[in-house]
């Protein structure tokens, strides 16, 4: 196995900025059927600072498999990728942030035959928070997620929600 990995920050007038990335891999014998032998994935990302007002991105991208019972036919082979992004600004006590989630994945649990339909999760999300006292926040917020299994909505595990805490 390997990985390899780099950060950069520099500024840009009263702008901070941040950019990471990094690859990894390993390769293993299984002694049942597989499509490959390897795993790996890659990252990348960027942050920008500019006084309260905080701006992130990220991408990682990746293909796996999982040995699930140690019998031919029940390895499962996974590839897939995600991004996520998400804004804040804080103002004395109030913080605002918003931010999203997108992935999909393919996966197979037939030993030789790679997955050809997507799973997927995509989520939104922003929040308001106060800060009442030294320690103690009030939080309201908002998530909405929808998911897709084998391809076809999955309304079980989607939905949206607010949400009200200290």
């Amino acid at each position: 196995s390997y990985g390899v990995g780099a950060t950069y920050v520099t500024s840009a007038g009263d702008t901070t900025l941040t950019i990471g990335g990094g690859f990894s891999g390993s390769e293993i014998a299984n002694t049942g059927t597989q499509l490959v032998a390897d795993k790996e994935g890659f990252n990348v990302g960027i942050s920008a600072v500019t006084g309260d007002l905080t701006i992130g991105l990220g991408y990682g991208d990746g293909d796996s498999f999982n040995d699930n019972g140690g019998t031919q036919g029940k390895i499962q082979q996974v590839n897939g990728n995600v991004m996520k992004a998400g804004i804040s600004y804080v103002s004395g006590d109030l913080t605002v942030a918003v931010g999203t989630t997108s992935g999909e994945a393919k996966d197979s649990t037939t030993a030789g035959t790679a997955g050809t339909t997507d799973d997927s999760h995509d989520a939104t999300s922003a929040s308001v928070t106060y800060a009442v006292a030294s320690g103690v926040s009030a939080v309201l917020g908002y998530t909405t997620v929808d998911q897709n299994d084998e391809g076809a909505a999955d309304a079980s595990s989607g939905g949206s929600a607010w949400y009200v805490g200290a």
